[in-house]
């Protein structure tokens, strides 16, 4: 895990060390049976900046604490992933802007229910017939139809 994390965190061109704290914080906060190494690997892998694999690290951190199975965070976002045409890294950067929009309206969301309305953004026509980013599909969505999770 370690040669082929720091070789991803070199190859990002960003600040190093920030990115070894975050992940080493991440892996003294959320326990191996929540999220392996391989997973978390996986999810710095997919997060532009230290900055967007922090907030995918937080709301997986808020389901392990209120959630006896605490590995379904990651099966969620794994799964939903899985069921769409989008990259695991295209849906850090919908997450990302997506908490980032939730900030600005002062609103807090559950994991589970961010992820549900991401999987509707990813399954929108707009999606499908014309390949649209899906942190666009998400934008417009909520401009369009709000929020109410």
């Amino acid at each position: 895990m370690k040669e082929v994390l720091e070789s991803a965190i070199r190859a990002k061109n960003s600040d190093e060390e920030l990115w070894y704290k975050s992940v080493e914080a991440a892996r003294q906060i959320i326990h191996t049976r929540d999220l392996s190494d391989d997973e978390l690997v996986k999810l710095a892998l997919s997060s532009e900046t230290p900055e967007s694999f922090n907030i995918l690290v937080k709301y997986i951190y808020k389901f392990t604490r209120s959630n006896p199975d605490g590995h379904k965070a990651i099966e969620i976002l794994f799964n939903s992933v899985d069921g769409s045409t989008y990259s695991l890294k295209e849906w850090t950067v919908a997450i990302e802007f997506f908490h980032h929009w939730l900030e600005k309206e002062e609103r807090i969301t559950s994991w589970p229910t961010m992820l549900g309305y991401l999987c509707c953004c990813s399954e929108s026509p707009e999606g499908i017939d014309v390949r649209h980013e899906l942190v666009d599909l998400l934008r417009d969505m909520l401009e369009t139809y709000g929020y109410d999770g």
